[in-house]
């Protein structure tokens, strides 16, 4: 497995342990990104994405959620799959016509043909109505039926292939910009591990960084990143020990092209 980061700030500078972990980075030097794209922009990072090796990539703050699409575009070109999220937001909110934000970006991942459904856990609030296709659970609702009826996810992850997009506010433990969850990491990997066993992990993608207010963090700002890259090194050790995404070829060009550093 590749881990890679999208740099689309200078966030993973303070995470120094989580880029030790990264085998690859790509820079995304392009304007109109974070919280709001246009369709033409998104097209470019598709296009730079092509050759990026990396299969669990962590991608800096929430603002930059929609950043998943053509991640999960790349991989619904190759097979169906089922796409799982963690977030305490419903990313379906409506933008003007030929945009995707970091809050409407489900919108546009239902719209991939291969993509056969997409699964919302721990969201906070009411859930709205929505198409056949998007499943939304509150922290609460997907706790009970995952202790008492995971027949139900049986079912709902019917592919055979799941892509996992993470939020870090869904976790109770996380402090991130868009506010905090109420899931606990533990109950998480446990999830994970009872689906892994069952489907195919394909990718992974991870946001939901602390950014600091100005050029330098304060020391309690310090103090959040840190805790925030804990959870991302928790999530690199369990995916990795776990060999639950495919092995990547390493060396080469194909990855040279974007080595961070020889690998330990």
């Amino acid at each position: 497995m590749c881990v890679g980061i999208l740099e689309t700030d200078d966030i993973y500078v303070w995470q120094p342990r989580l880029e030790h972990r990264a085998e690859c980075r790509l820079r995304l030097d392009i304007s109109g990104l974070r919280c709001m794209s246009s369709q033409e922009t998104l097209a470019i990072v598709k296009e730079r994405l092509k050759a990026f090796p990396a299969k669990l990539v962590f991608m800096g703050s929430g603002a930059f959620h929609h950043l998943a699409l053509p991640l999960i575009a790349r991989q619904a070109a190759k097979k169906p799959l089922s796409v799982l999220i963690l977030d305490r937001h419903l990313d379906f909110f409506s933008v003007p016509p030929g945009f995707v934000s970091c809050g409407s970006w489900i919108r546009e991942v239902i719209k991939l043909p291969a993509v056969r459904r997409v699964v919302v856990i721990g969201i906070v609030g009411k859930t709205p109505s929505l198409p056949a296709k998007v499943v939304a659970l509150t922290a609460q609702s997907w706790r009970f039926l995952f202790t008492r009826a995971k027949s139900y996810f049986e079912a709902l992850l019917s592919s055979g292939n799941i892509y996992l997009s993470v939020d870090k506010d869904v976790f109770a433990t996380a402090i991130t910009d868009w506010g905090t969850g109420e899931l606990s990491v533990a109950e998480v990997l446990a999830f994970l591990r009872w689906c892994m066993a069952r489907r195919r992990l394909v990718g992974v993608d991870v946001c939901g960084e602390v950014v600091p207010r100005g050029l330098w963090p304060t020391v309690e700002e310090r103090k959040l990143i840190a805790r925030n890259e804990r959870i991302n090194l928790t999530l690199c050790r369990f995916l990795r020990h776990r060999n639950y995404l495919l092995p990547h070829g390493r060396g080469g060009d194909h990855l040279d092209r974007f080595q961070l550093r020889p690998t330990a």
